[in-house]
């Protein structure tokens, strides 16, 4: 949308008893924000949902700096201002029952369709937990699976970093404006996010981090993604939230199993006994969403990719069903020749690459 437009919705966000359902319903139907302001309560009133009290407000609002201030503001930030209504929005999350209105993101940008997994638990991980979430954040995002969460201390900061370790793109939801980085000792790892990366939210700038938003930062985790998996969690979790969100959006949902007696299993129990999938790999993950991919990937692919090293993994992305030359190979990945014909020899033998003469390579 244009910034003029962007302007309204801003102003129309902020009008005394009109909601963002309201607002969708009435951007939907009006398709020009910015005229919405000049048009009479019988116009306004046409519109579900907007009763004579929310058209004399839309009426009569007045403080239209708002808006104004909010966008240069957002921008002079280097913030992308996304609507519901752009051809970018992704299209998961549009499905939901109450998509943002607005979502502000940073790095790179949002696609309209993509493959994505989140990743979620307590901020209190155990050891355990963290090897689980390391181990299935890195077997799914080697698959070109985005990996989503919220980078809350524990689960969530052990997802995101595997993710970004294998060189991989990550989601990262925020409950607070995109200015105010929470907590704050994860400041490095969102920078480190932005490379592959993007980080969300559709708190404007200065939202200080207040609980009554995270249960509205959940919706988007979950509804970003195709299904959503609980690693650890207590009885009374945000994560358990983030799984009923899952569940009303009619997204898979996966738990890990952990030893009884443990109270940060409590939650996962609870979510395998009402029906989540136990999951012990992101082999299984896929195999369950595979229906659902906008890319889908081959039974084959999957095998090899699990079984590959990182650098490994790293090298065949640069692969595809047409020869590349070793000299090319070596100046796209910025591995040595020599190097390279190591990690080439070990893929080939492992069966996800054939040399085809010529010291040029194909994948299997």
């Amino acid at each position: 949308m244009k910034i003029d437009q962007i302007v309204a919705i801003f102003n129309l966000l902020n009008v005394p008893k009109v909601g963002p359902q309201k607002v969708r319903n009435l951007v939907s139907k009006f398709n020009t924000p910015e005229s919405i302001f000049s048009l009479s309560e019988q116009e306004l009133c046409s519109v579900e949902g907007i009763d004579q009290k929310s058209a004399k407000a839309i009426r009569s609002f007045k403080d239209f700096e708002i808006g104004e201030k909010l966008a240069k503001e957002t921008i002079s930030y280097g913030i992308s201002i996304i609507t519901l209504w752009d051809k970018e929005y992704p299209q998961l999350l549009k499905k939901i029952y109450d998509p943002p209105v607005i979502l502000f993101t940073i790095g790179k940008p949002l696609e309209k369709k993509e493959d994505a997994v989140a990743i979620v638990g307590t901020r209190s991980a155990t050891q355990y937990g963290k090897r689980i979430t390391k181990k299935l954040a890195t077997e799914l995002s080697s698959q070109n699976i985005v990996i989503v969460s919220g980078l809350a201390r524990g689960i969530d900061t052990v997802a995101h970093t595997a993710t970004v370790q294998n060189k991989q793109r990550t989601i990262a939801v925020l409950g607070s404006g995109l200015d105010i980085i929470y907590p704050s000792e994860n400041r490095k790892l969102a920078e480190s996010i932005l490379e592959n990366g993007t980080i969300v939210s559709e708190f404007p700038i200065g939202t200080k981090p207040e609980a009554s938003n995270f249960p509205k930062r959940n919706r988007i985790i979950s509804g970003l993604c195709h299904a959503t998996i609980v690693v650890e969690a207590g009885n009374k979790s945000g994560a358990i939230l983030t799984a009923l969100n899952a569940v009303d959006q009619n997204r898979e949902l996966f738990a890990v199993p952990g030893r009884i007696d443990d109270k940060q299993s409590l939650g996962c129990i609870r979510l395998i006994r009402n029906g989540a999938i136990p999951v012990q790999n992101g082999e299984q993950v896929i195999d369950n969403i595979k229906n659902q991919l906008y890319h889908p990937i081959s039974p084959v692919q999957q095998k090899i990719l699990l079984d590959l090293t990182n650098e490994e993994q790293n090298v065949l992305k640069y692969l595809s069903n047409d020869p590349i030359h070793i000299d090319l190979l070596s100046e796209k990945s910025g591995i040595g020749v020599t190097s390279l014909l190591g990690i080439l020899l070990s893929l080939e033998l492992k069966g996800a690459i054939m040399q085809i003469g010529g010291k040029q390579f194909v994948i299997s």
